[in-house]
């Protein structure tokens, strides 16, 4: 076994890709040492505590993985989506809320937990400079996740987002494992709230373009309207993605693994990121020890982004400005029949879906 000899591996980024990459390669005998540019592990604290819906499948991904991660992923028990105020239920079937933060209840407190057991050793407020990048040992595993700097040292290309955050506590056991989407046309992306272990997280964001005070201002008129939700304190936000095109996922650059959300594992239509995250660790840890087989492992998983990407270029972004027509058609046909064409078209745009991991809408 290649590993048995001890030998160090050094990973930048203690998020969700790092620590399973980390936990991975420690029960293959390696010695492994996680830098974080944050003060402790849980991720970027401009977004974290936060929390998220995704599909999932969490048996089958922590079989992938190697680490069982289903006590921190909750069944969803309601999401809505809305066009505008029209309201469609969207089947919560293999759909969970994570938190993501260092609270007990977060895949991330899981993760570390794991971590400690196998012995990793953390290296907390160590960035990753730029002049530390071509003295960066051979399998240097790079998780930053959405760390701007980092692409921009690296030459990622990356795509630019704004959005409008909250996120606090909440006390109504009727929103607990409560999600919903709205679509309007001020946004190219969504506004989105998830309720889980007693706090929420709102976004409301757009890509390629800033988010508008006026879209702010039409989301919360709709929260407060039809949800009967208010929110005062918001936050402007703003990053990358490495979506800028349909070539972007990348196992290697510059000699580096790339690992999580900058190696371009997540879904480029709905941007979901949790699931890319976990798998892209496991392949990261294998990219050590057998590169070719991790090769093929990557492509499996992020085989149809491109023909995603050019679908949401080619066929969601011009639909997206016809909101109002579109909840036209949706009163006339109503929610049921609404939702079985969404869905449907999602589905044939996606083919098998470009999100890596297991769920009931991605590749296996």
């Amino acid at each position: 076994m290649l590993g048995s000899s001890k030998e160090d591996v050094l990973i930048y980024g203690a998020g969700l890709s790092g620590m399973v990459a980390a936990v991975n390669l420690a029960k293959e005998g390696f010695r492994v040492t996680i830098r974080e540019k944050e003060d402790s592990f849980g991720g970027s604290k401009m977004y974290n505590p936060s929390v998220h819906t995704t599909p999932l499948d969490p048996a089958l991904t922590s079989e992938y993985i190697g680490i069982d991660i289903s006590p921190a992923f909750k069944p969803a028990s309601s999401i809505a989506l809305y066009i505008h105020d029209f309201r469609m239920q969207i089947p919560g079937h293999m759909t969970f809320h994570v938190e993501r933060s260092s609270r007990e209840q977060s895949i991330d407190y899981l993760l570390y937990e794991e971590c400690l057991k196998v012995g990793i050793n953390f290296e907390f407020s160590r960035p990753l400079k730029p002049e530390d990048i071509h003295s960066l040992p051979p399998r240097t595993i790079i998780a930053c996740g959405l760390n701007k700097s980092v692409y921009e040292y690296l030459g990622i290309p990356f795509a630019k987002w704004t959005a409008w955050m909250a996120r606090g506590k909440y006390s109504d056991p009727e929103r607990e494992n409560y999600a919903w989407i709205w679509l309007d046309e001020s946004i190219t992306e969504y506004g989105y709230i998830s309720f889980c272990n007693g706090i929420y997280y709102n976004l409301l964001f757009t890509a390629e373009e800033e988010v508008t005070d006026e879209a702010l201002s039409r989301y919360r008129d709709f929260m407060k309207r039809v949800e009967g939700f208010e929110e005062e304190n918001w936050t402007y936000i703003n990053g990358v993605v490495p979506a800028a095109s349909g070539e972007m996922p990348s196992l290697e650059r510059n000699g580096l693994i790339m690992c999580g959300t900058i190696s371009g594992c997540i879904d480029p239509l709905f941007g979901f990121g949790i699931s890319g995250a976990l798998v892209s660790g496991k392949v990261a840890a294998l990219a050590v020890t057998d590169t070719e087989l991790a090769r093929e492992e990557f492509g499996r998983f992020t085989r149809n982004f491109a023909k995603v990407y050019v679908f949401k270029q080619d066929v969601w972004y011009p639909l997206r400005k016809q909101v109002e027509l579109i909840e036209g058609i949706a009163r006339i046909l109503g929610p049921e029949r609404m939702l079985a064409l969404l869905v449907d078209g999602i589905r044939h745009g996606r083919k098998n879906s470009a999100i890596p991991g297991f769920s009931p809408v991605s590749c296996s």
